[in-house]
C-alpha cells in the first residue's frame, strides 16, 4: 500500500501568462502541509497534466519534490494510449521522484477487458514503479470491471485502485473482489462515505486542495466522520457543476491561495454555478 487516508489531487496553480505559478502552488502546498496531507498526487485530471507541455510537466515535478518535506509522498499521473509511451512517462517520473504513478485506462479507444489486461501487464513488464489503476469511465469511454480488476492486480507492482465508477453496485463487486489484493481508493468525494463504509484504503480528493484538515479528519476520525461527510456534501457535488478543476479552481481563488485561470479549451465558472458555490463556500467557512 503506497498511502492511507487521504491523498490530494493538486491542481497545477497558473498565473495570468498562463504560465506555471510556483509561488501560488508552494502556498498550495504549504496549505496541504498544514492540513497534515501526507501525500499528494500532481498532473492528473485535476491538475490539467494533458494540458502541460513535456517541459512544464518536469519542471512541476521538480518543483514539487523540491517542496516537500520528508515523509510526504508525491505520486504522479502517467499515462497514454500506448502502453510503451506510458512507460517511459512512468520511468522520467520515478528518476524526478515520484513514490508511485497513477495510470489512467486508454481513452476514446474502447478498449476490450482483455485489452486493458495486456495494457497495464505491457506496462508493469517496463517499470518497477508502484503503479496505481484509475478506472474513471466518464473520462474514458471503458469501465475496468472487477475480474478483470483481479486479473490485473497479479502484476507484481500494482498497488492501488482508484475507483472513479459511480456505480454503487460495480463498487461494492470491486471490494468483494478485491478483498485482500490491493488497495481501493475513493475517485469522487461525493462517494468518500460510501468508501469508507466498505473499507476504503483512502481517497483520492479534489475536495481536500481546499479543505484538507477536514478531508483527513474524516478518513482518520470514526466518531467526526458522518459529520464531515454531511457537511460537505453539498460542496462535494458541487466540484463536478462544471468539468474537474474548474470548479476547484474557482473556489482556491475566492480563497486567496491561486488565480484562477485555466488551460483552454477549459474555461472559468460560468456566473449561475459560481453563486451557488460562493453560498456554499462561506457557509463552510463559517463552521469550520
Amino acid at each position: 500500500m503506497i498511502f492511507e487516508g487521504v491523498c490530494t489531487a493538486l491542481v497545477t496553480p497558473l498565473n495570468f501568462q498562463n504560465k506555471i505559478d510556483f509561488k501560488a502552488t508552494e502556498k498550495l502546498i504549504e496549505h496541504q502541509i498544514n492540513g497534515g496531507i501526507k501525500t499528494i498526487l500532481i498532473l492528473g485530471s485535476t491538475g490539467e497534466g494533458l494540458l502541460l507541455t513535456e517541459q512544464e510537466r518536469e519542471e512541476f515535478i521538480k518543483f514539487v519534490k523540491n517542496l516537500l518535506p520528508k515523509g510526504i509522498k508525491m505520486i504522479v499521473a502517467a499515462g497514454s494510449n500506448d502502453a510503451e509511451a506510458a512507460a517511459k512517462q512512468i520511468l522520467k517520473a520515478t528518476g524526478l521522484g515520484a513514490d508511485a504513478c497513477l495510470v489512467q485506462t486508454p481513452s476514446f479507444m474502447k478498449c476490450t477487458q482483455n485489452a486493458i489486461i495486456k495494457h497495464y501487464k505491457t506496462i508493469c513488464e517496463r517499470v518497477n514503479t508502484p503503479v496505481i489503476v484509475y478506472n474513471i469511465p466518464s473520462r474514458s469511454g471503458v469501465n475496468i470491471l472487477p475480474e478483470t480488476m483481479r486479473t490485473i492486480c497479479e502484476n507484481k507492482n500494482i498497488v492501488g485502485l482508484k475507483e472513479a465508477n459511480g456505480n454503487i453496485e460495480h463498487i461494492c463487486a470491486m471490494f468483494h473482489v478485491l478483498s485482500g489484493k490491493t488497495a481501493i481508493y475513493c475517485g469522487n468525494d461525493n462517494l468518500n462515505g460510501v468508501f469508507k463504509g466498505l473499507g476504503a484504503s483512502g481517497t483520492i480528493s479534489v475536495t481536500s486542495n481546499a479543505f484538507p484538515k477536514e478531508m483527513r479528519l474524516m478518513f482518520e476520525n470514526d466518531n467526526l466522520s458522518l459529520k464531515i461527510n454531511d457537511k460537505f456534501f453539498s460542496f462535494n457535488n458541487l466540484m463536478f457543476c462544471e468539468p474537474n478543476p474548474i470548479p476547484i479552481k474557482y473556489v482556491l481563488s475566492k480563497m486567496g491561495i491561486i488565480k484562477n485561470v485555466l488551460r483552454a479549451p477549459l474555461s472559468k465558472l460560468e456566473k449561475q454555478h459560481a453563486k451557488v458555490l460562493d453560498k456554499e463556500i462561506e457557509k463552510l467557512l463559517e463552521e469550520i
